[in-house]
């Protein structure tokens, strides 16, 4: 249905029935005024994009490492996926053949229906064989995968062997990643499939998905990416905060360019449901109650699922639902990243809000700045009067004289006045040593506050060069030595 839609909507029919598939297609082959090998080779392309996003598809299995390969020879493989069992035939040749067991209903209804070469189980078998270099695809061709497919199977390996630590990665793609972002976010927001399939390889929805959780990420934040149908779709995890805290999103793009709920009118019983039944309840322990908000981001919102925001919030158990446009988000992404100076703290205010703004936005930098002022200024307080305090009595016309004492004893007070926002403190459990950890996506924090403590360090050290005239303890030994 969908790719008949697309075909439609590119060669500008309209008029026809959007959700009954005989009228559809009838309505297709009576008004497409397009060549035969022209309309061939579309549908050859969106069936050979669809196989590509079932390989993508496959990638979580391969990356969880529940694909298990039991036995393997020239005219058997046999191998499990999960809780699926698969046998393959003569591997390579052309009496190549594969089972895929019954709890699979693709393989039932599809590959045993001439519809499909192959089920998403398959490609994930191939990519196991790869990894376990038990296949050379340069040497064995891999039945029904080749091209773009096999492309598809090598980027899920290569994923798999950088997350093993088998081979070195070169470090996160930030640049490429905004760009994508910055280019395609609010055309995929607004399901062009075209864009999603010709430059992703993957349905605008799947695409939409992925480029928000790419956001994300650049905002530094953990995230979950929920590879099943249904559900909740990302799972964000402000791991630097100082109570650490969870965001459920909900992705939902539309062709309108406005999110309704006239289609749905479940919708706060469905967010409910996947919240709180499919995320929260599957938690355990203290875990569930960092479950704090949800956000369903969208091109835009219509007035009436704004006004349901209070009928989630009732029957939700504590979770604040907010509405985030995908204007914001990119908006907030791409000040982030020519100023990242936002902390998972600072940023967890937006979430409480009913729908994000990018007046919202403003603020949080400006309360940002604010936040990271008070830190230094607190630093630079401490610095200043342990100084103070030694200088009085421990310096003379060339040092101010410190022990080890006083070094460790002053370090610790600046460390916890940053504590717990750009650092945390802690204790081995085992040796009983203290030990901080430093939040390194905070480094534009950190130049800021250390710049503020030299400045003072070295403020501190000018003053005491104007106001000392105390003799060294040098000059006094040489005048003792010559009785002067």
């Amino acid at each position: 249905m969908k790719e008949l839609r697309e075909i439609c909507k590119v060669n500008g029919l309209k008029g026809y029935s959007k959700y009954k598939h005989n009228e559809l297609i009838k309505f297709a082959a009576e008004n497409l005024k397009i060549s035969l090998p022209k309309l061939k080779a579309t549908v050859e392309e969106l069936s050979e994009q669809r196989l590509v996003s079932k390989i993508k598809d496959s990638e979580d299995y391969v990356l969880r490492k529940v694909v298990n390969i039991e036995s393997y020879d020239n005219e058997l493989i046999t191998a499990t996926v999960g809780n699926h069992k698969l046998k393959l035939y003569n591997f390579g040749t052309e009496d190549f053949s594969y089972l895929c067991d019954g709890k699979c209903p693709e393989y039932i209804y599809r590959v045993k229906h001439g519809r499909s070469p192959f089920c998403k189980h398959y490609p994930a078998v191939i990519a196991e064989l790869i990894y376990e270099e038990k296949l050379d695809p340069t040497l064995t061709q891999p039945n029904f995968i080749s091209g773009q497919r096999l492309e598809a199977v090598q980027e899920i390996v290569e994923k798999r062997r950088k997350e093993d630590g088998i081979v070195k990665s070169s470090g996160r793609n930030i640049e490429d990643s905004l760009k994508n972002i910055r280019e395609d976010i609010l055309e995929i927001s607004c399901k062009n499939d075209a864009l999603a399939r010709e430059k992703y390889h993957e349905t605008a929805e799947k695409v939409f998905k992925t480029l928000v959780d790419e956001c994300f990420q650049l905002l530094e934040y953990e995230t979950v990416f929920n590879r099943r149908n249904e559900g909740w779709d990302l799972l964000l995890i402000g791991t630097n905060a100082p109570k650490p805290y969870m965001v459920v999103v909900n992705c939902k793009p539309a062709d309108s360019g406005s999110y309704g709920t006239h289609r749905n009118p479940n919708f706060v019983s469905n967010l409910k449901s996947q919240c709180i039944d499919m995320c929260k309840e599957q938690l355990m322990g203290v875990y569930r109650d960092y479950v704090k908000y949800m956000v369903v981001v969208a091109p835009d919102f219509n007035q009436d699922v704004i006004q349901l925001i209070p009928e989630f919030n009732e029957i939700s158990g504590g979770v604040k639902l907010s509405l985030l446009p995908i204007s914001t988000l990119l908006y907030l992404v791409e000040n982030y990243r020519e100023n990242p100076i936002l902390t998972h703290y600072n940023s967890e205010c937006l979430f409480k809000k009913d729908i994000i703004t990018t007046e919202d936005v403003d603020e949080l930098f400006k309360k940002s700045e604010e936040h990271i002022e008070e830190l230094t200024s607190k630093a630079r307080k401490v610095l200043r009067d342990r100084m103070t305090e030694i200088s009085k009595h421990n310096t003379d016309s060339c040092y101010i004289k410190m022990d080890e004492v006083f070094l460790q004893r002053t370090l610790e007070e600046v460390i916890s006045t940053l504590n717990p926002y750009l650092l945390k403190q802690g204790m081995s459990e085992f040796t009983g040593v203290k030990n901080v950890n430093i939040n390194h996506d905070y480094y534009l924090l950190w130049e800021r506050v250390l710049k503020g403590l030299t400045e003072e360090f070295t403020e501190i050290l000018r003053e005491q060069s104007l106001l000392q005239i105390q003799r060294s303890a040098l000059k006094e030994d040489v005048i003792r030595y010559l009785g002067i």
